[in-house]
């Protein structure tokens, strides 16, 4: 089941479909000599009737970027990502904002890892890239492009969702207790914890950096989380895979406290 919100918004700037008044103003951008030959998806002279067929696809997503009922520029995510904005509005963080946006909304959910290509001289698209959380390929390959008229020199980066969800991972509340995914920082913690369980479930001390990278957050409702109270002490776990949520606590005082809120925070997971 595709999951990928109509639209997403972050203050002023929105994601949204494109409509049919916004293809002037994409045509234009399209067509521009300083967007075109950075894009291999696009066909030149641009004909807007290919872009909403491409978006008519299963999985694939085009999305216009708006501010102030102004369209920025746009970007597609589906099996790949790519993205244009419009000259006059480069340098001022609104890619960065939108894709923030659309990645957030694709690996909420399980998703496999997204790729992005750039051409090897766009210096701004790799350092966005970069800073977004992909990681460079280190073998370049050529690709062509309309713009160019010539297969180019080509670098893919590629998102995986456990990175994703490292940089920014989900901060979940649970009455006076949150959760968040658990790290390998997190292993001497666990591993007191774990000291105290008689479940199979809980693995040994020289298995728990396999265990944790086992069951790392990927999206979706599966995943190994730490429980932190509001003084901030990490005083149990949670682990939810196919087996069912299995709870965990360092006393039976915290587990008293926050086991039921817990549960059901776990249980609103997608």
């Amino acid at each position: 089941m595709d999951q990928f919100p109509e639209v997403l918004t972050d203050k002023e700037l929105t994601l949204r479909p494109l409509a049919p008044a916004d293809l002037t103003a994409i045509t234009s951008q399209l067509n521009d000599e300083r967007v075109a030959p950075w894009l291999a998806a696009v066909s030149r002279p641009f004909d807007p009737s290919v872009l909403l067929e491409h978006d008519q696809h299963p999985g694939e997503h085009i999305r216009a970027i708006v501010q102030s009922g102004e369209v920025l520029g746009g970007l597609c995510i589906g099996s790949t990502l790519w993205y244009w904005l419009a000259p006059d509005h480069w340098g001022q963080g609104h890619m960065r904002r939108a894709l923030m946006l659309a990645l957030s909304a694709r690996f909420r959910h399980a998703a496999p890892p997204l790729t992005a290509t750039c051409r090897e001289t766009n210096d701004a698209s790799h350092a966005l890239l970069l800073r977004l959380g992909f990681a460079q390929h280190p073998a370049p390959r050529r690709l062509f492009f309309h713009g160019t008229q010539r297969s180019e020199p080509c670098h893919d980066f590629v998102l995986a969702p456990e990175q994703w969800h490292l940089l920014h991972p989900p901060i979940i509340p649970a009455g006076s207790a949150t959760l968040r995914p658990a790290v390998q920082k997190d292993a001497p913690t666990l591993e007191l914890i774990f000291q105290r369980q008689r479940e199979d479930i809980w693995p040994i001390a020289s298995c728990l950096s396999i265990f944790i990278e086992t069951n790392r957050f990927r999206g979706g409702g599966q995943g190994l989380f730490v429980i932190i109270d509001d003084i901030r002490r990490t005083i149990g776990a949670a682990l939810v895979d196919d087996g069912g949520t299995h709870l965990c606590f360092l006393d039976d005082g915290d587990s008293e406290r926050h086991r039921d809120s817990v549960a059901k925070a776990l249980s609103a997971l997608e």
